[in-house]
């Protein structure tokens, strides 16, 4: 069960109180957490040991008032080196829930989870613009696929799929939308999206607020029960991914009557059975592949985006390092939804911009489009000539209909 949060209790006695890798009490101050850190070492940032000691000595004003709680990527990279096991995600987490945090949340997040409680969509997109959009997008979808009966759906109850998108397909990224429905296209399966609920992120778990999260959460579960689909297919979204895959069940305090899976995963899945088939040679190039950490490190998916994408390129180059020691893009934790931290990323992106340039590589994907974002704009900043795609994206251009 999900602890519930007293934003008055201080921080050391809600951490001790919870059982999910917070034993701040058993900090060594061995100052592995700070090796690991990629910003640690890099202009100004947090320092992770100094936070757990701020956590357990009960420092809660002077951590608050440090800064490091938003300027940490909670992406767990110090975790993988803690000889306790104490996950720094759930730290900062419950740092940003304390009452005395509450003036530090950047506007844009604080704005963004208003709109996704009141209208389904961290834009403020609402119900009927939804969709107004998805109509219009289907209209053009049915004539790029030369088929009356090729349509972007929504609301069909019975369906079997049901894909969730990320607020970016649903306004600056509309190819990303049609993209993702070719390949539903393909594999010749009932899917349909829902107007109820549009948009895979919680920024709740930004917050912290569990509560929040709960609430958030349960607005996607409604719904995908209300339509009954088999399977909520998640847009490519990090975060998104961490919450509804894995952390759903605490958050509605029950399974959910429906499989979760990526589409990157879903893709795999049904190429694997030889209903999908890609041609490489759209991509006669080597592609390197990012891991988000929210997919890779803190939820164990690693393969499925590597093995789709081998299938659509020339091959896969890994970054080193990679996996669970892999360094996060520098826009975790909430720090790209803060339209302010552009000047404070190219800082926290410098480790991953020299990965991508040691590479030698043109091209690199990943299976985020927060990630993409903060890739591709690493690759302008720094002058890499890297075109950054996502692994799905790059399947529904490769795929052989």
């Amino acid at each position: 069960m999900v602890a519930t949060i007293n934003t008055h209790s201080n921080l050391s006695n809600l951490l001790n109180h919870l059982s999910q890798k917070d034993n701040i009490s058993e900090c060594l101050t061995c100052g592995a957490c700070n090796s690991r850190c990629t910003w640690f070492a890099g202009q100004g940032g947090p320092i992770p040991r100094q936070m757990v000691r701020m956590a357990a000595l009960g420092l809660d004003e002077k951590l608050v008032k440090s800064g490091m709680l938003w300027d940490c990527l909670i992406c767990n990279r110090c975790t993988q080196g803690c000889p306790m096991g104490i996950a720094m995600d759930v730290v900062v987490r419950r740092g940003r829930s304390l009452a005395i945090a509450a003036g530090k949340i950047p506007f844009d997040i604080e704005k963004g989870i208003k709109s996704r409680l009141e209208t389904g969509d961290v834009n403020g997109l609402t119900r009927e613009e939804f969709v107004e959009t998805v109509e219009w997008v289907s209209e053009e979808f049915a004539d790029e696929m030369e088929d009356p009966n090729a349509t972007i759906p929504h609301d069909i109850p019975g369906s079997k799929f049901l894909y969730l998108p990320n607020p970016r397909e649903l306004r600056i990224n509309l190819l990303h939308l049609t993209a993702m429905g070719k390949l539903f296209y393909a594999m010749e399966e009932t899917w349909t999206m829902s107007s109820f609920h549009t948009d895979v992120t919680n920024w709740g778990y930004f917050v912290g607020k569990d509560d929040i999260a709960q609430r958030i959460a349960r607005m996607v579960v409604a719904p995908a029960e209300k339509l009954g689909i088999e399977t909520l297919v998640l847009s490519e979204c990090g975060h998104g991914y961490h919450v509804l895959k894995f952390l759903l069940p605490e958050l509605i305090g029950r399974k959910p009557a429906f499989n979760v899976m990526s589409i990157p995963e879903l893709t795999l899945e049904y190429a694997k059975k030889g209903l999908l088939k890609f041609d490489p040679t759209i991509h006669p190039h080597k592609i390197a592949y990012h891991d988000p950490c929210n997919i890779a490190r803190k939820s164990g998916s690693y393969d499925a985006p590597r093995e789709l994408l081998a299938l659509c390129c020339d091959g896969v180059v890994e970054l080193t390092p990679n996996r669970a020691d892999g360094v996060c893009c520098g826009g975790g934790g909430g720090i790209l939804q803060d339209s302010t931290s552009t000047k404070k990323r190219m800082i926290t992106g410098r480790p991953k911009a020299d990965q991508m340039k040691a590479t030698g590589c043109d091209h690199l994907a990943t299976a985020c489009l927060s990630c993409h974002r903060q890739l591709d704009e690493l690759s302008t900043h720094f002058q890499l000539g890297i075109k950054v795609d996502t692994v799905a994206y790059l399947a529904s251009q490769s795929l052989v209909l």
